[in-house]
């Protein structure tokens, strides 16, 4: 049967009434799961960690709301975006802008880029990040198995710098199909899920973001419909996502805690196809239970790398503000002494430090910091040590780079900017 209105040819069987309101009601049951991460924390025993807690899930249901909703047409594509400054979680980079697009692997599609200057850009190809399943299979210590249930298994990546050849303006166009094509291309394997786009940016004040869209190049009918089974498929999907993401990254950062207590520890590098072709990539980081009176003096040389950043999250692994609040650097942000040594200051209250990670009143902070497109795969562990805040004068090494309270109020105001410019809010 065909329905005349829009040439779309309708299913023998559709969905039923009554499954389509199971699917909310498996929703809804997903979303009280999710709820119950936070509630059966025992540290959100304390109303302020509860609250940031259920922030924490609205940022998770926005981004499971673009993942598995608004770009999971895999027919019609869009290119969303997966995390940004109202989609903070996983401790995700506040210089990259996420972008997604879901993938049908017998399909052949046109990635399309122009504009903007961003000072990275690459696309990964990933299998389907079953949260949900993966949450509930994975063993509670085992790092490595935890970081793959939470990021997916990645298939295969382009990037520039890199293999990503791009015009004298920075545009390009990028094929996604399973036969081989000329020019920038990248292989669509039966397991292919979706496309992961990264855009970095380290001169917050002058690198502008790329737009990016994508298009199937197959023909698939005259536009989307909402098809019950479909529907259905973004209901419950939605409310897995929620609930894996929040039990995979509650597994995942509680361990961080319990085996990186008041420490940072540097993880080899990822996979050679994880995001990029340039260079290797690799993250760490650490756990920290600061007092009112306690802050933490971090020192290290940075590698040779394209990019490195360090950044403060939460208890939850949400993100700290970083468009009103200094909580994270990137290696172009940083002020380094005459020796190219980082000297920081990870703390509740301005030390007029140039180099402060504002904890934003959090006691609980996470440290991720990553080294990317780096020449070498043995990588820094920052050194770190907590001391009094009244004792910074006496333990900070002289050469550690000061700012005036007007330089401060200068750069959170160009920060607020940039951020505000680049998702145009």
């Amino acid at each position: 049967m065909t329905d005349q209105r829009t040439n779309h040819v309708m299913p023998d069987a559709r969905a039923t009434n009554d499954e389509l309101d199971e699917s909310w009601e498996t929703m809804t049951r997903h979303l009280l799961a999710a709820a119950e991460v936070i509630r059966s924390d025992p540290r959100a025993d304390d109303p302020v960690i509860r609250a940031a807690g259920y922030h924490y899930l609205l940022n998770l249901t926005n981004a499971a709301l673009e993942h598995k909703v608004f770009s999971a047409d895999r027919e019609f594509p869009e290119h969303g975006r997966l995390q940004d400054s109202t989609k903070r979680y996983a401790t995700e980079s506040p210089d990259c802008l996420f972008g997604v697009t879901s993938l049908d692997p017998a399909g052949t599609y046109r990635v399309t880029v122009t504009g903007g200057n961003p000072h990275y850009l690459g696309f990964t190809i990933y299998r389907d990040m079953d949260h949900y399943g993966n949450s509930r299979g994975v063993a509670t210590d085992d790092f490595a198995a935890l970081f793959a249930a939470a990021t997916g298994a990645t298939l295969a990546s382009i990037s520039r710098p890199g293999g990503l050849r791009v015009d004298e303006n920075g545009d390009c166009e990028l094929i996604l199909s399973a036969e081989p094509h000329e020019g920038n291309w990248l292989p669509l394997t039966p397991d292919a899920d979706h496309l992961m786009s990264r855009q970095y940016f380290y001169d917050w004040d002058t690198e502008e973001a790329a737009h990016i869209s994508v298009e199937r190049l197959d023909d698939t009918g005259d536009g989307p419909v909402a098809e019950p089974e479909k529907v259905i498929d973004e209901v419950v999907g939605f409310g897995q996502l929620v609930e894996g993401f929040a039990r995979t990254w509650s597994t995942f950062y509680n361990l961080k805690a319990e085996k990186k207590f008041n420490t940072l520890v540097t993880e080899p590098p990822v996979a050679d196809n994880f995001a990029g072709d340039g260079g290797y990539i690799s993250y760490g980081g650490g756990f920290f239970d600061l007092a009112e009176d306690e802050c933490v003096v971090v020192e290290f040389t940075p590698p040779e790398c394209h990019f490195w950043n360090f950044a403060l999250g939460d208890v939850w692994s949400q993100s700290l503000d970083y468009t009103f609040r200094q909580s994270h650097l990137n290696g172009f942000q940083a002020r380094l002494d005459e020796n190219g040594v980082f000297r920081g200051v990870i703390g509740h209250r301005d030390p007029g430090v140039a180099n402060w990670f504002d904890t934003a009143g959090n006691r609980f902070v996470h440290v991720t910091y990553r080294w990317w497109l780096a020449a070498r795969p043995d990588l820094v562990t920052p050194t770190v040590r907590i001391v009094k805040f009244d004792d910074l004068a006496e333990e900070l090494d002289p050469a550690t780079p000061r700012i005036t309270s007007e330089e401060r109020l200068d750069s959170l105001d160009r920060r607020r900017r940039a951020v505000l410019r680049r998702y145009r809010r």
